[in-house]
């Protein structure tokens, strides 16, 4: 008798849980139909018309590396071809590396030095708050009034410089940032999809945030800061390992402005590989969520515009929707039983249809911004699908990352790797179970799939073939590039604290 009563409290609970996933995600993508509409309000709207430089400043660029021996030569290479007097320049290599990285950038620093570059090897002994450490050593040594900053895996070009050094043309601009180009993007379906999600975040997300006025990131590469700016906001910070979006937010709560040149871009390596996309993917996850933590309380009491906190919200919390995509997975299979079955009145699908509204923004975002930024659009537009596979697919990895953000688990910092180009490269130590859930999951929701089709409920099949394929095509490729990449295996991250 009690089996019954007990059958229906877990079916109430089970549709209660997915309801409440449905309404997480429904919320995040609402914002992007609200970009969507900053995009057509802001379509003609002239680019800012920035200056020739006339003065140059003293300017320091600060290269931050931990083991980049494959790509360390034509990183330099790219800084000292900077078009840019050598009186008024100079290169920090900021090197935490603890292998032969710091060899060859010894060689490579004597050797420029005996050109004339203002060049420095500067090393601490220590990695103490990773790369925030690393920029807040080197700022405290730095001549420039002003700081480039370029990841190992980003070649600027010789005008870098004098093209963005204009657009600090008020007192109030602390930072410059430049948009992302790729220069491997079309290497695989994984550096495809990778290009347009980055893609949508630089030619909608930050080019609209800009020019509605509301919080922008600093992207911790490609940029340059105005070094009074960040002193005045408290230095570099380690407490996060989103330490570019954390100083981005201290300078704005103190009234600077951030300014994003979405006419200029850098080219940069893209992950090759699944294993190196996930440790970035999981890094960035983790950090927000901890600069979100850290944040949103002063950010949601001051005196900023109702509608900008809502976008800052967003902005620092977005990478809760892994939890709901994971979630989603879990339950979507059950849901489908209970209608099969009949086990659940019809009324409840035809409420749970209405969420799927949400499922069209972010596809269209991505759509716009592959056919603002590149003439051979349509060829680019097939990848879109690849881009929410392996969103989905990202959901175990990044939800584990945003749960130990949130509860400040311990700063690990997994550096990502890079290749250079090289079918060789580094092979991570990490021992993690997750591509393993990954491939159960894929299996899992692929036998949801066939049950569907069984049934005749081909609505559902598109979702659950991208469920199937993201996290069948992660776990795959991860298991394979632990076993198969060409290279050492090396530590990609230090246990020291932060």
């Amino acid at each position: 008798m009690e089996t019954r009563p007990r059958r229906k409290s877990l079916i109430t609970l089970v549709l209660v849980v997915y309801t409440l996933l449905l309404v997480v995600l429904f919320f995040y993508s609402l914002h992007a139909y609200l970009l969507i509409f900053y995009y057509y309000k802001f379509r003609n709207r002239c680019s800012r018309n920035v200056k020739r430089l006339v003065e140059y400043p003293k300017v320091t660029v600060q290269l931050p590396i931990y083991n980049e021996k494959y790509v360390i030569h034509r990183l330099l290479k790219s800084v000292v071809e900077l078009d840019y007097p050598r009186s008024r320049l100079e290169i920090q290599v900021l090197d935490d590396s603890n292998d032969e990285t710091s060899d060859i950038v010894a060689s490579l620093v004597q050797e420029y030095r005996r050109s004339r570059f203002d060049i420095h090897h500067i090393r601490r002994g220590s990695r103490a708050g990773y790369k925030a450490g690393a920029l807040q050593y080197g700022l405290e040594k730095a001549k420039g009034n002003y700081v480039a900053i370029f990841d190992a895996d980003f070649l600027p070009a010789p005008d870098f410089l004098k093209e963005m050094l204009p657009s600090f043309d008020s007192p109030f601009v602390a930072g410059v940032q430049a948009r992302w180009a790729h220069l491997n993007h079309d290497d695989s379906l994984l550096t495809r999809a990778q290009a347009i999600g980055l893609d949508n975040h630089f030619a909608m997300e930050q080019r609209l945030r800009f020019q509605a006025g509301f919080f922008i990131n600093f992207n911790g590469t490609c940029g340059i800061w105005r070094k009074e700016a960040i002193i005045d906001a408290g230095g570099w910070h380690g407490d996060t390992l989103a330490e570019d979006l954390d100083l981005s937010y201290r300078v704005q709560l103190r009234d600077w402005k951030i300014v994003f040149r979405d006419d200029y871009s850098v080219l940069g390596e893209l992950p090759a590989n699944a294993e190196s996309y996930k440790i970035q993917q999981n890094r960035w996850a983790k950090g927000t969520i901890q600069a979100a933590r850290k944040h949103l309380p002063q950010v949601l009491r001051s005196k900023i515009k109702g509608i900008a906190k809502y976008e800052a919200f967003v902005h620092l919390t977005c990478h809760v929707n892994f939890l709901a995509l994971l979630g989603l997975a879990l339950f979507s299979p059950l849901i489908v039983f209970l209608k099969v079955e009949n086990i659940v009145a019809n009324w409840y699908f035809i409420f749970a249809s209405f969420f799927t509204i949400g499922a069209l923004g972010y596809p269209y975002q991505y759509f716009l911004s592959q056919r603002e930024l590149y003439p051979d659009y349509r060829r680019r537009i097939p990848s879109i699908a690849g881009v929410i596979a392996y969103s989905m697919g990202l959901s175990v990895s990044n939800s584990k990352a945003i749960i130990e953000g949130w509860f400040n688990q311990k700063n690990v910092f997994r550096r990502t790797p890079k290749s250079g180009g090289e079918t060789k490269g580094y092979r991570s130590d990490s021992k993690s179970i997750v591509p393993f859930i990954e491939i159960l999951l894929g299996v899992y929701i692929f036998a949801a799939l066939i049950y569907v089709v069984v049934n005749v409920q081909l609505i559902l099949v598109p979702f659950l073939l991208f469920y199937s394929f993201g996290f069948l095509s992660l776990g795959y490729l991860s298991i394979k590039d632990k076993l198969f990449t060409l290279g050492p295996q090396e530590v990609l991250c230090s246990r020291e604290s932060s």
